[in-house]
């Protein structure tokens, strides 16, 4: 007896199963056990020495052991490791007796890097790291492919998250191969160093020596043979003690400039910032080479900062937070995954900005101010401030402690400097936003990345008729501007929160 026919209609209804494609496959390349051999033996070397010294064969065995183990795992990964890409996802595949496989779909790729130390490049190395808009590094490490596996993965992604071809570009980048945006010089790389404080390192460094030589239990004659230098120079007279002092102040900030300018020389040399079709490629590291690319749609915001240093000579670091960077402002500066530019002149970041935000026509707009009623705010709050410090403090220290009745002449200057800082402005389809009294910084929000926008007022803040609106988008800190009249507060999360829900929300 047999069953029904099947339906034909049906059966012509049912979607055949697509045939994957993969448009790029591959492995490690085998010199990566020549580099995880170096690195055993690196790491091997300090406890074998000690080791060899105390005549502890035990440790050396140990030690030898767990190197041996490291090798293992290295050629285990070497054998088992593959990655495939097609139109949809990346898949990476690696583990014998514990198989693991990944992944990851290719429109949810936030970021691509690409790293090369000096030895990875002698032997043809590159390590290509997939992150994604979670928010917890890299989605999947590729280490080390070949330098040729590489370009091709990096190419055949860039085609997948934009088809467009860059035959629009005026200048070429041999690298990127799209239209050079920024090519930092060397003097600016000169000029990042010495706006940036490094006097603290070299403290740092000079008590971690006399830790480390404490430990080795000769600090307490290295500090008697420096008490007794100071104390024969002291001989020669006030005025030699201070030159010597200067000159001591003086070398610290020279070491502490030449060491910051060897940094970002080697961190940020030969840098450039490129766009090819909807992509931006950042690429820099005179040892390390080290290559970055960013869709401009993944931009949540943009950000010209600078230190009181950098506007004495007019420049300023350009930043895009993008999906999954970041919340903290101090981790993202220590990555510094979100710096497009490491140093340029104002006028020049402000014609990059709108190449990195479409849709923005000018990076600067006409600044609204905030309320002038923060001046009264900061003043009261200096004078309560110093009455109550100089009361508690006049029994103990006498009529020097009235010095802090002074504060609110403090206040006021300072709360001045802020009112005519603060501000922001209304942009077709963007938000901007402007802070800072001794260092300035400028956020251009795109309404489109809007995910929230609050509006908070404090009791003091009531009091004097103030409230603070706060923008969340889905990469970087929130950005704050306090001091708005309640009013105009209110006034601007509406009309941010009507425009941001006429537009299309791209993520």
């Amino acid at each position: 007896m047999s069953g029904p026919a099947p339906d034909p209609a049906a059966s012509a209804a049912e979607p055949a199963p697509r045939a994957r494609r993969v448009l790029a496959s591959g492995h490690l390349h085998p010199a990566v056990l020549v580099l995880k051999l170096v690195d055993a033996l690196r790491q091997a070397a300090l406890p074998l020495v000690i080791a060899f010294v105390a005549k502890a064969s035990a440790l050396a065995i140990a030690v030898a052991v767990l190197a041996l183990v490291g090798l293992v795992f290295a050629i285990a990964r070497y054998v088992s490791f593959r990655y495939e890409l097609d139109a949809d996802e990346l898949v990476t595949r690696e583990g014998i007796l514990q198989r693991q496989e990944r992944r990851i779909p290719v429109d949810r790729i936030q970021d691509l890097s690409f790293e090369s130390t000096l030895l990875r490049r002698m032997l043809g190395l590159v390590v290509v790291s997939v992150e994604t808009a979670s928010g917890q590094g890299a989605e999947a490490r590729l280490d080390s492919l070949g330098r040729r596996e590489g370009a091709m993965l990096r190419e055949v992604l860039l085609r997948l998250r934009d088809p467009a071809q860059p035959g629009e570009a005026t200048r070429a980048s041999p690298a990127a191969g799209g239209r050079i945006l920024e090519r930092t010089a060397l003097g600016e790389l000169v000029l990042l160093g010495l706006t940036s404080n490094r006097a603290g390192a070299i403290l740092v460094a000079v008590v971690g020596f006399f830790e480390f030589a404490d430990e080795l239990g000769v600090g307490a004659a290295i500090g008697g043979s420096v008490g007794a230098s100071l104390e024969r120079l002291s001989a020669f007279g006030a005025p030699i003690v201070a030159l010597f002092l200067v000159g001591i102040a003086i070398l610290v900030f020279v070491l502490g400039a030449v060491l910051s300018i060897a940094a970002r020389l080697l961190r940020w040399g030969d840098f450039e910032l490129s766009l090819r079709g909807d992509v931006l490629g950042r690429r820099h590291g005179w040892i390390t080479r080290r290559a970055q690319s960013l869709p401009k749609r993944r931009i949540q915001r943009v950000l010209l900062e600078a230190n009181p240093l950098r506007r004495l000579v007019d420049r300023v670091v350009l930043r895009a937070d993008s999906a999954g960077a970041d919340a903290n402002e101090q981790d993202a500066s220590r990555s510094a995954r979100d710096v497009m530019v490491p140093l340029c002149a104002s006028r020049r970041a402000e014609r990059l900005v709108p190449e990195l935000l479409d849709g923005l026509a000018t990076a600067r707009p006409v600044w609204r101010r905030v309320s002038s009623r923060l001046i009264l705010r900061l003043s009261a709050e200096g004078l309560v401030a110093g009455s109550i410090a100089a009361a508690l403090l006049f029994p103990r220290f006498g009529w020097p402690a009235m010095l802090l009745l002074l504060l609110p002449v403090f206040t006021f200057g300072w709360a001045t400097l802020a009112w005519h800082n603060l501000g922001f402005a209304r942009l077709p389809g963007h938000v901007a936003f402007r802070w800072g009294v001794l260092s300035r910084t400028r956020a251009f929000v795109p309404l489109r990345k809007l995910q929230g926008v609050t509006l908070v007022a404090g009791p003091i803040d009531r009091l004097f008729g103030l409230a603070r609106i706060t923008v969340y988008v889905a990469g970087g800190s929130p950005t704050r501007l306090g001091h708005l009249p309640r009013e105009e507060a209110r006034a601007l999360r509406d009309a941010v929160v009507a425009e941001a829900e006429a537009l299309d929300f791209v993520w």
